[in-house]
C-alpha cells in the first residue's frame, strides 16, 4: 500500500512543485522503513481530510428568518471577519453568494423557501427543495487540537498538527499566508453551499471537482458512477460555481484543487480504509494488545512523531 500511495501521490500531485517535493522526499529515505514511515505521513492527512469534527455541526437550514444583507462592499468585508467568529454569518455568506442552492444540484434551502413563502404564499415552489448546510473545503477539524490535551500521544496532535505540512509540501497552500489557521478555516472561500447528502460525499472523499479550461466551471467526480444516477435532484456531470454578489468571492479553486487530488491519491491507493481500521482501533484500545496484533498500530503512531519532526 505503501508503495501505491508514494507513487499516486506523484501522478496526483496539483502542481509540478508538489510532485518535486514528494519525490525528493522519497529520495531522503534511505530505507523500506523511512520509506513506510513517509507513505503513512500522507496516508494520514487523507484521513484527517475526510474526517468530520466532532460535536459540530457547520451552519444548517435551521434558521427560522431569511438573511439580511446590506450588500455595499464594506458591510460584505465586515460580515466576512465575523464569519470566522459565527457559523451562522458563514452560513448567510455562502447561501447569500450561491443563490439560497446546493453549488452541485440546484436545490432550493429549505428555511429560506419557508420564509419566502410566509412573506408570499403564491411564490411559485421550486423543482426541488433540501436542507442545506456550509461544507469546507479544508475541514474545520485540520484546526482542532493541534496542542495535546493529555490523552496517548496527543491523539489528536500527532495526526492535525503535520496535516498542514503536507498541504504545503503537496499543494503549495501555507496556513499562515492563506489565513486558513484557527478560526480563519471559516472563511468563505473554504465553504461551499451543498445538501447533507451531496455535504456528505464531499467530507468523505467521495465526491470532487476537478477544473475545466472554462474559469469557475468545474467537471464532478466520484469514486463510484452510480452517485450520478441516484440521486434526486441528480448529481450532473459538470457545474459552474458563480457568486450573486461580486463582493462575496467564490470557493477557492486552489482548495478545491488539492482537495480532488487528495481524493483520488486516497481511494485509488487504498489509504483511506487501511487508515481508518487503524486510527478507529488506537482510540478504542486503551492498551497494546500483547499478542502483537496491535504492530501496524504502533508502526503508524510512532511513524508519525518521527516524521512529523522532519
Amino acid at each position: 500500500m505503501c508503495g501505491r500511495i508514494l507513487g499516486y501521490m506523484m501522478l496526483e500531485a496539483p502542481t509540478s512543485v508538489g510532485c518535486d517535493n514528494v519525490q525528493k522526499e522519497i529520495a531522503l529515505c534511505e530505507t523500506d522503513e523511512a520509506l513506510r514511515n513517509l507513505a503513512q505521513l500522507y496516508a494520514a492527512y487523507f484521513l484527517r481530510l475526510s474526517k468530520k469534527a466532532k460535536g459540530h455541526t457547520p451552519g444548517s437550514s435551521s434558521h427560522s428568518s431569511r438573511p439580511s444583507f446590506d450588500d455595499t462592499k464594506e458591510a460584505i468585508m465586515l460580515l466576512m471577519e465575523e464569519a470566522q467568529k459565527s457559523n451562522s454569518v458563514l452560513k448567510r455568506l455562502a447561501l447569500e453568494r450561491d443563490n439560497y442552492r446546493c453549488v452541485v444540484t440546484g436545490a432550493y434551502d429549505l428555511a429560506i423557501f419557508r420564509e419566502q413563502h410566509d412573506t408570499n404564499p403564491t411564490l411559485e415552489q421550486p423543482t426541488a427543495i433540501r436542507i442545506t448546510q456550509t461544507a469546507h473545503i479544508f475541514p474545520d477539524s485540520l484546526n482542532q487540537n493541534l496542542v495535546g490535551s493529555g490523552d496517548l500521544l496527543g491523539k489528536k496532535a500527532v495526526y492535525s498538527a503535520p496535516a498542514w505540512a503536507v498541504v504545503e509540501r503537496f499543494g503549495l497552500i501555507n496556513v499562515l499566508t492563506e489565513s486558513l489557521n484557527g478560526p480563519s478555516i471559516h472563511r468563505v472561500e473554504n465553504v461551499l453551499t451543498m445538501s447533507l447528502d451531496v455535504r456528505e460525499l464531499f467530507g468523505t472523499l467521495q465526491l470532487w471537482f476537478e477544473a475545466t479550461d472554462v474559469p469557475n466551471t468545474y467537471k464532478l467526480c466520484s469514486t463510484d458512477d452510480i452517485i450520478f444516477t441516484l440521486f434526486n435532484p441528480p448529481i450532473p456531470r459538470q457545474v459552474t460555481l458563480e457568486s450573486t454578489n461580486s463582493s462575496i468571492p467564490l470557493p477557492n479553486s486552489d482548495y478545491l484543487k488539492i482537495h480532488g487530488a487528495c481524493a483520488k491519491v486516497a481511494h485509488l491507493s487504498g489509504a483511506t480504509e487501511y487508515l481508518k481500521a487503524i486510527l478507529n482501533e488506537w482510540e478504542e484500545r486503551p492498551v497494546l494488545a500483547s499478542d502483537g496484533g496491535s504492530a501496524d498500530m504502533l508502526s503508524f503512531l510512532l511513524a508519525r512523531v518521527l516524521v512529523a519532526g522532519h
